[in-house]
């Protein structure tokens, strides 16, 4: 399991000429607004305020670029399907993420967080096929675990399964509350790094 010595953030990007494209190899992670992003970031490098946590939905507004171990870097994208930014605001930030995907040389793969809670939403399913041919590894990661039952976790596995058409290796359940999923998560982060 990847263990992450040093972390810091490394760069923010708010415009296209900003992004780190190329160098470091890069793991982006996707999701709607208030999914729990910053809240899995902060578990993983073992830190509590790192990546900023809001209760306002929608509050990353740029790209993240966060150094793990001098070598990588872990890719905080702002979340979607926020419809209270303004209508301008979100096309930016739409604009600033196609362009990291369409052109990023060194990113290795993508974590798409989902709250276990609901079924995906469009957005989701979008978001999915969009990056399938531009993304080579992806990893589907159900949020807030911990407000479902093992029974009820394991239903929403089987049908993202389906939804997505992918296999079950390819999803973790995982709580930022208590930490479950966290070595899977970095587990799989390893394979792409090799």
């Amino acid at each position: 399991m990847l263990k992450l010595k040093q972390v810091s953030l490394e760069k923010t990007a708010y415009q296209p000429d900003q992004l780190i494209l190329g160098g470091r190899n890069q793991v982006a992670f996707a999701g709607r607004s208030n999914v729990g992003k910053s809240s899995l970031l902060n578990r993983l490098f073992s830190r509590k305020k790192l990546a900023k946590v809001s209760q306002t939905p929608g509050k990353t507004q740029s790209i993240n670029y966060f150094l793990v171990n001098g070598n990588c870097y872990f890719v905080d994208l702002p979340g979607y399907g926020y419809a209270k930014a303004p209508q301008s605001e979100r096309q930016r930030w739409q604009r600033l993420v196609d362009y990291y995907f369409q052109n990023c040389d060194s990113l290795k793969g993508m974590v798409h967080l989902i709250d276990i809670r609901h079924d995906p939403t469009e957005l989701d399913h979008r978001l999915n096929e969009w990056t399938a041919e531009l993304v080579e590894r992806h990893l589907c990661v159900l949020t807030k675990a911990d407000k479902l039952s093992r029974h009820k976790q394991m239903q929403a596995v089987g049908n993202l399964q389906k939804q997505f058409n992918i296999e079950r290796k390819s999803i973790i359940t995982f709580s930022a509350e208590t930490g479950d999923g966290k070595s899977e998560i970095l587990a799989w982060i390893e394979t792409l790094l090799r």
